[in-house]
């Protein structure tokens, strides 16, 4: 017989494993009552995979779901909720609203589902359109909203069941960026107003900044990082977080101040130290010339400029070379510099810039 779980308390406690294809996903989450978590990672890491396991489209090959006490999912005893009874509110990438209902109706199913009567469930309906800004358009059917309207409705639907879990699978990516932000905003809102565990899967850091309190990074099926994104950002664990960030990272051995990279070279350091390591080269302390410079920088690589991009007031200029950087400099500096693509540089970075720490 198999022995009963303890009692996981409050909130969401997840190990998820699945086999799908060559996908293994093997992954721990956690979330606290009101607590917001976003899931992160590159295409194909399983995060799409993981929400279906929690909503229970995906059943698990092992490991244990649990939501505020209750198991819902448990291969070892046999135990296993269906979605209709597990009362997770989810908005999946295509929305997936009803053509043949109206606004107020898409948002009034969840709430039928539940058992409540035609009338009463439209009355919470047209609550919950007029309080994300939707009560005008209540009666107009799905296929006439527009990006934004449908994305708000279908988070209505969402979470007018009161549900003990929201999952939210990449929310905001259809919305232009002034309707991206108003939605940000008002989910945020909600989200904290409902004081649930909710998983957000995004690929964009402001959305992880503005509305969770915690980020989880997954990789080929596993969890390779967690903290807050300021964390994430003072030591980030593998490439796909750094580029994330926008930092460089930079793998190497450590002797002492110098780090021999993989590539062949050696980068020096303030701090010493031994054995594997990463470092942390922020785009901003990376200095960049037309000719080699003759200053202290003991840290400097000829390269070639591979893109220019412009980033708020700033310029990120991508070099490749036998240290690979990414730069940012004034609009002033690439006239200057008369910096194109092709163009040979110089890039040098101070010791007391580059932040190393245990790989």
């Amino acid at each position: 017989m198999t022995a009963p779980h303890p009692d996981p308390g409050p909130g969401l406690v997840a190990d998820v494993g699945v086999a799908l294809g060559p996908l293994e996903l093997d992954a721990h989450l956690g979330a606290g009552p009101g607590e917001v978590v976003a899931v992160m990672g590159p295409n194909g890491a399983g995060k799409s995979t993981l929400l279906r396991a929690l909503v229970g489209l995906t059943p698990l090959d092992h490991g244990s779901i649990a939501l505020d006490g209750e198991v819902l999912d448990d291969p070892d005893s046999g135990r296993f909720v269906p979605p209709d009874r597990r009362r997770v509110g989810v908005v999946f990438q295509d929305l997936v609203l009803f053509p043949h209902l109206t606004a107020v109706d898409n948002v009034a199913f969840g709430l039928r589902e539940a058992g409540r009567d035609r009338a009463g469930a439209r009355r919470t309906a047209a609550a919950w359109l007029d309080r994300v800004g939707l009560g005008d358009v209540a009666e107009r059917p799905a296929p006439q909203l527009s990006g934004g309207q449908a994305q708000r409705v279908a988070l209505a639907r969402a979470l007018a069941p009161e549900p003990r879990l929201v999952l939210l699978d990449e929310p905001l990516t259809a919305l232009d960026a002034a309707t991206r932000a108003e939605v940000r905003r008002d989910l945020g809102r909600h989200l904290r107003d409902l004081a649930v565990p909710a998983v957000v899967v995004t690929h964009d850091a402001v959305d992880a900044v503005a509305l969770a309190d915690r980020v989880v990074v997954l990789e080929a099926g596993r969890v390779v990082q967690t903290g807050a994104l300021a964390e994430l950002s003072s030591r980030p664990r593998t490439r796909y977080v750094a580029d994330l960030l926008g930092l460089n990272l930079l793998a190497g051995e450590a002797r002492g101040t110098t780090v021999a990279l993989a590539g062949g070279q050696d980068l020096v350091v303030a701090d010493p130290a031994r054995g594997p390591v990463l470092a942390v080269v922020r785009p901003s302390a990376v200095s960049l010339h037309r000719s080699e410079p003759a200053g202290s920088a003991r840290n400097r690589w000829p390269g070639t400029v591979a893109e220019l991009e412009l980033a708020g007031e700033r310029v990120r200029v991508r070099v490749h070379g036998p240290v690979p950087l990414v730069a940012e400099v004034t609009p002033a500096a690439v006239a200057e510099l008369d910096l194109r693509e092709g163009a040979d540089v110089w890039t040098s970075v101070k010791a007391t810039e580059i932040d190393a720490y245990p790989a």
